[in-house]
């Protein structure tokens, strides 16, 4: 009996703990507003907000915000983030499309120009959570 609780406990610790996509949001300043994530596939359909593959809109929590992915789990894509601070649902900008508000994009990307689906993809592995920190 012993030997079989070993196997089961064995055989369920190698399963990754995370079943599903999951984006950790972290340097959250306040929670007010709405963060704001959308996730693209390809360069084609890359921040054209109708063709993200996946939207998510989620009260902040200050510090940290977690958001769990319900239609994609695994691949190449590339996450852009925000916090929508006045819940307009836009990102307000600047001089430059400099942002006003806090916002991020997946691989730790900074664009110094247009971004680009290139250097802002990722690969989702099934299980393992991206971690994407805010700037403001």
């Amino acid at each position: 009996m012993k030997i079989l609780l070993l196997i089961v406990l064995f055989i369920f610790s190698t399963f990754k703990i995370h079943g599903h996509g999951t984006i950790i949001i972290q340097g959250v300043e306040h929670e007010r507003g709405e963060i704001d994530v959308k996730i693209y596939m390809d360069k084609k359909s890359f921040l054209k907000e109708d063709l993200a593959i996946e939207s998510i809109r989620k009260k902040p929590t200050k510090g940290e915000t977690i958001i769990p992915l319900t239609k994609i789990h695994e691949g190449r894509i590339a996450i852009v983030v925000y916090h929508d601070e006045d819940g307009n649902g836009e990102l307000k900008t600047g001089l430059f499309w400099r942002p006003k508000e806090g916002f991020a994009f997946s691989n730790n990307y900074t664009p110094k120009g247009p971004p680009k689906f290139k250097k802002a993809s990722i690969e989702l592995i099934h299980g393992e959570p991206v971690t994407i920190e805010l700037n403001y």
